[in-house]
């Protein structure tokens, strides 16, 4: 497993149709399928015409997914993935946010955003996700800039770590939809999480 696998994975994007995520939680964790298993960024052998990762994430998906379509929720995700070595990012901490970590917005045991840090440099971490809108607004504005796509592929990067975007009295991060907590889980982390089975307790 590396997290290089990982970022490329990120930046390639999600498929389309069928196989599209249902929300940004998803979309990290094919990511992170295809960054811990090297066999599942191969092309599906049914024809399926997407890395296998997106067709093992839409078994997983119907197994224990809720609602119509069935799509794997916050509280799961918090549950079942977000569960060890998390901890809270706030300015003061920006260094300990790591290339590859996944960063998730919300209550830790229901988070209502996830993405991937894709580019980090001495100050600054550059995140890459999937329907970023209620984070970062779907239309221009003055704070975040370019609007995110609702449902979509995010094809730019977002700087979690500007000042700017945070409320420096309360520590939290000024999404679009409201002010929230951010924290990171490390790749190796969820990796080592997710069951190489893919049955989840």
């Amino acid at each position: 497993m590396a997290v290089q696998d990982l970022i490329v994975a990120a930046n390639g994007g999600v498929p389309a149709g069928t196989y599209k995520p249902h929300n940004c939680h998803e979309a990290v964790l094919g990511w992170v399928l295809q960054g811990k298993y090297p066999t599942l960024r191969q092309p599906d052998q049914f024809g399926a015409n997407v890395e296998r990762a997106w067709v093992t994430l839409r078994s997983i998906t119907e197994r224990y997914g809720v609602g119509a379509p069935k799509q794997l929720s916050g509280p799961w995700v918090g549950t079942k993935l977000y569960r060890r070595n998390v901890a809270r990012v706030r300015p003061q901490t920006f260094d300990m946010i790591g290339l590859g970590d996944i960063v998730f917005m919300g209550d830790p045991a229901a988070p209502h955003h996830s993405m991937v840090i894709v580019q980090k440099n001495a100050t600054d971490a550059f995140a890459r996700g999937f329907n970023n809108a209620g984070a970062f607004g779907g239309a221009q504005n003055v704070i975040f800039g370019p609007g995110a796509p609702f449902m979509g592929f995010d094809v730019n990067l977002r700087q979690i770590t500007k000042m700017a975007y945070w409320n420096q009295d309360t520590g939290k991060f000024r999404a679009v939809n409201g002010e929230c907590l951010i924290h990171r889980i490390p790749f190796d982390t969820l990796a080592g999480i997710i069951p190489d089975n893919m049955n989840f307790p």
